[in-house]
């Protein structure tokens, strides 16, 4: 297996650099160093000097083989495989036109932005479209993190199966434990509207009704998880039932890691409101899977 690590030079960057060869040096992976040189973003008519263009594209050059000199000697710590790739062009496009071209690449990490205002701005806005585009899962962290407990998060029965399989093989790997979470879909929403609507008739048998259809919901996405990690013969450590997206975050606990799924729109490049909220949220170590 590759791991495909997007690096920018940050310190988060580099923190998803050294996670990821601890995950390879666990899964006899290699790991795939991938900088991309900006520098076409930087037009005349954007910064209106006709020379500018190439004298920072001179520079992101120099300071991309900088990074893939350290990647390597990351590599190096950890006993781990890595190849450098510089690309030139728009991040996000560039990553995921790589790992598209390239199917031994089963999974993408790359660091939280920092809390620069203009950095994060650019950066987290790569992590985003990258995690609702990826045809791979991907991994966001921030820090540099040895996984030993793993919670996967579930709310649909199908993807749950999905999600379970994945983080139970990397569990497995990893020789780390494995929780399951489930939580409501962002359709609770629904539910806290009817609440303040009081003028809906029989506004109780709305809320029962929903709260019903719910549970049901999330009783079938536990059942279809347990029963893949069953047959994997991976026990779990802990079962979570029926929390609201918002609350996943303060139940992680002692967990290392979050795995989840995206649900959202890749044509429209958009993620559900509970991804989003874990992306901007910069507090834990996830990995999306699609």
């Amino acid at each position: 297996m590759k791991i495909l690590v997007a690096l920018d030079g940050s310190d988060a960057s580099f923190n998803a650099m050294r996670s990821s060869c601890s995950i390879a040096a666990k899964t006899n992976s290699y790991i795939t160093a991938f900088y991309v040189n900006k520098g076409t973003e930087y037009s005349p008519e954007e910064t209106g000097w006709t020379s500018i263009k190439e004298r920072i594209a001179r520079e992101l050059e120099s300071f991309g083989h900088e990074v893939i000199h350290k990647a390597y000697q990351i590599g190096k710590e950890f006993g781990v495989p890595v190849e450098g790739i510089i690309s030139d062009g728009i991040p996000a496009p560039e990553i995921t036109k790589y790992v598209d071209a390239h199917g031994i690449i089963k999974l993408v990490a790359m660091g939280h932005s920092s809390k620069g205002r203009g950095a994060q701005e650019f950066i987290e806005s790569t992590a985003k479209n990258i995690v609702a585009t990826s045809k791979v899962p991907v991994f966001v962290t921030s820090a540099e993190i040895n996984i030993s407990n793993v919670l996967i998060a579930v709310d649909d029965a199908e993807a749950s199966k999905k999600i379970a399989g994945f983080g139970g093989s990397l569990a497995k790997s990893l020789g780390a434990s494995l929780g399951i979470i489930s939580f409501v879909p962002d359709s609770e929403a629904i539910i806290d509207e009817y609440r303040l609507i009081a003028e809906v008739p029989n506004i109780e048998k709305h809320i029962e009704a929903s709260e019903k259809n719910l549970a049901e919901i999330i009783e079938r996405a536990t059942t279809a998880a347990i029963d893949v990690l069953n047959t994997m013969d991976i026990k779990v450590s802990s079962v979570v039932k029926k929390v609201k997206s918002d609350e996943i975050i303060s139940e992680m606990g002692d967990h290392d890691l979050l795995i989840l799924g995206v649900k959202g729109v890749p044509s429209q490049k958009k993620l559900s409101r509970i991804a989003n909220k874990i992306l901007n949220s910069h507090e834990i170590s996830a990995i999306f899977v699609q």
